[in-house]
């Protein structure tokens, strides 16, 4: 029940009052019991106090009301037949109207700063695209000309010459995949890259990333031990970025593992299935493991780095349903 019905209940007494002094005049005349004097008195009693009761309920209930109704309070009183204009009703509603005004603005002022700040990021994406896409064809005029000098020979070159071709050659590789990687990830985060919907099998999916990440235990001297269970259920995602980013986080952990023996695991979980490394080494902060767990995260996952574990959740429906051509930022 609200505050205005509940006050206007209580001039219900009143009016009772009122009707039980009528019948009073009426019986009480006919039996000649009651003065004049007590049923005159009782009767303009009841009828103040109904006059009053209502008054001050009405009084209140419109003044809940509009402090409920959040209208924009001006300082005028609502009319109380003779009651003082300014009371504690009237700071209250000062006070209110003033927070609801603080809150408007400070909502404003957070919409606006959280569309300057998407505008910005947007901007950083668009010139971190434009710095990569330049820097990449800066880097493959550094390549070409390696490339024909060591693979066509117009003069003899002595042994150092070509170790300092070969490793320039193997730096400008290593920078244009990390160039490459970068505008990649500013492709993702201004909305101009869209992911498939496959359907997964993280069994497979797992199984053909074994060879490489066995490989790369044992030129390390690490052994690698791997438990997928079986049954995993399917998931939903790009399969050829999804297979890309577990590659490179599962090699990053175990090019940096601190122990000999490295255990890898494909489990299923409530939402679809995890993979864990223990015994890997923390993934580093590069361009390449960012994209990463932009990639996985885009697709409903998320990357949990725990001191001597790496954590990989893959999802069975993506967040959001299907993102079919879903953009990272609409």
């Amino acid at each position: 029940m609200k505050i205005a019905q509940r006050m206007y209940l209580t001039v219900v007494p009143a009016v009772l009052g009122v009707l039980v002094v009528a019948g009073l005049g009426y019986w009480g005349q006919y039996a000649h019991r009651v003065p004049y004097l007590v049923l005159i008195v009782a009767a303009l009693a009841s009828v103040a106090t109904l006059v009053l009761a209502w008054v001050n309920a009405r009084y209140v209930a419109l003044r809940v009301e509009r402090l409920a109704g959040g209208e924009s309070a001006n300082p005028v009183s609502v009319s109380t037949h003779g009651l003082p204009r300014s009371d504690e009703l009237d700071t209250i509603e000062t006070v209110v109207d003033r927070l609801s005004s603080a809150v408007v603005l400070a909502e404003s002022g957070r919409a606006e700063k959280e569309k300057e700040s998407l505008e910005r990021a947007r901007d950083y994406a668009t010139l971190m695209a434009s710095v990569a896409e330049d820097v990449t064809k800066r880097i493959e005029e550094i390549r070409l000309p390696l490339h024909i000098l060591l693979e066509n020979r117009f003069g003899e070159l002595n042994e150092n010459q070509e170790e300092m071709l070969e490793t320039a050659r193997t730096a400008a590789d290593g920078a244009d995949a990390e160039v490459v990687a970068m505008q990649r990830l500013a492709d993702l985060d201004r909305g101009a890259r869209t992911l498939r919907h496959d359907r997964i099998l993280p069994g497979d999916m797992m199984k053909a990333l074994l060879p490489t990440l066995q490989a790369q235990a044992e030129k390390q001297d690490r052994l690698l031990h791997v438990d997928i269970e079986p049954l995993i259920p399917a998931i939903w995602g790009d399969q050829p970025q999804l297979q890309e980013a577990l590659s490179t986080l599962l090699s990053e952990s175990i090019a940096r593992a601190q122990t000999s023996e490295i255990a890898l695991r494909l489990t299923k979980t409530e939402g679809a299935c995890e993979v864990r490394v223990s015994g890997g080494g923390a993934l580093p902060r590069t361009v390449r493991t960012a994209l990463a767990m932009r990639f996985i995260g885009a697709m409903g996952g998320r990357v949990d780095g725990l001191p001597g574990e790496l954590r990989i959740v893959l999802c069975e429906t993506p967040t959001g349903g299907d993102y079919r051509g879903r953009k990272l930022i609409s």
